[in-house]
């Protein structure tokens, strides 16, 4: 997947403005201001429908605006031929627009089959340092790179949280018939959930680990291990069941349920303890960053390569580190756009091997 302009109008601080894309690696800099996250929150926008940096649409239209529009075209291969598509999202009068080559898109999968992004920020450091919820995230989107088909199984699940909850929360006697059709529901559901991401988890462990071997000489070995709340592969219904037990008074004081895969956790170690608390900030952040490079080796033969988007992450790295960094963005397939409020002279001769188009705003 090769992504060749970016239109964008009314994004951010962009009026309006055309960007073309010649290179495997493309390096944006300039002033802080200037808009080179806005280029990489544009792009993600066309993948998931959202910005990185804010859950209000409002907060990505042009001061003075009340709609925006982007459009990316890209080229992608298949059957061992390469096919021109356009992807579009306009935001005009409270409600989104998407269309793929001209056609509506309802749901986001459609768009994951033709065009992926992975996104590094550096607010991506918070998969070592941050919440559970961070980690969850993390691990989902990992899921649908490794199996779209996935999506259907995500929404169930979803469903049967809401309506366990909205039991719990009813301030009527519960039919405890009822109920339990809602138990084993998320009980059933979170296991598939915890299946999809412990498969995924173990390709992203065996991914890092590969990378760190190939580009950092094996400086350490890490490890990922899913760290499930009262849901347990291998347990039966009624071992579940005893497990459980006890939640119910907390859980209609609480008005929501205590246990299911949207409360599980993930545990990453590097030399055999937590990173969370004995990695420096530098491990802490090549491995939130290989974590999710490890991305690009899920593509099946039908998906293009993921486009990479690395938003100022790379720049406080070491020398030895940034050395493995370009040595494995010349020798991957993807598409890389990277940015800097700088361009470093240690980064920016590393980078002259690699050859980057470079952007300046």
């Amino acid at each position: 997947m090769f992504l060749r302009e970016l239109e964008l109008q009314n994004f951010r601080c962009f009026a309006q403005k055309t960007i073309t894309f010649e290179k495997q690696i493309t390096f944006v800099t300039g002033d802080n201001g200037m808009g080179k996250t806005s280029i990489l929150e544009a792009i993600h926008y066309l993948c998931y429908l959202k910005s990185f940096r804010s859950h209000v649409v409002q907060d990505v239209v042009h001061t003075g605006s009340e709609s925006f529009f982007l459009k990316g075209g890209f080229e992608r291969m298949h059957d061992f031929e390469t096919a021109q598509h356009s992807l579009q999202v306009g935001y005009f009068q409270r409600k989104k627009s998407i269309k793929l080559d001209q056609r509506p898109v309802t749901s986001f999968k459609q768009i994951l089959s033709y065009f992926q992004v992975i996104t590094l920020t550096e607010d991506d450091i918070d998969l070592i340092k941050g919440y559970p919820a961070v980690r969850r995230a993390f691990i989902d989107q990992a899921v649908l790179f490794c199996q779209p088909e996935a999506f259907d199984e995500y929404s169930s699940f979803r469903q049967v949280v809401a309506h366990r909850n909205a039991l719990l929360a009813t301030p009527k006697k519960i039919d405890h018939t009822e109920f339990e059709v809602w138990n084993h529901g998320l009980w059933q559901h979170s296991l598939k959930i915890q299946q999809y991401r412990v498969h995924a988890l173990d390709r992203v462990e065996k991914a890092v680990n590969s990378l760190l071997e190939q580009y950092f000489d094996g400086i350490y070995e890490v490890s990922l291990r899913y760290d499930p709340k009262f849901v347990c592969i291998g347990d039966d219904y009624d071992t579940f069941a005893r497990k459980i037990f006890h939640l119910f008074d907390q859980e209609r004081i609480m008005k929501r349920s205590l246990y299911g895969a949207h409360l599980d956790d993930i545990v990453i170690q590097i030399k055999g303890k937590k990173a969370r608390v004995y990695a420096s900030r530098g491990q802490q952040k090549l491995i939130s960053l290989l974590c999710k490079v490890s991305w690009a080796s899920f593509t099946s033969g039908d998906i293009d390569h993921p486009i990479m988007l690395i938003d100022d992450f790379i720049s406080d790295f070491d020398k030895i580190r940034l050395s493995g960094l370009v040595d494995f963005f010349m020798n991957c397939k993807n598409q890389i756009i990277l940015t800097a409020p700088f361009c470093d002279p240690a980064l920016k001769k590393l980078l002259e091997k690699a050859d980057p188009e470079i952007i300046s705003l």
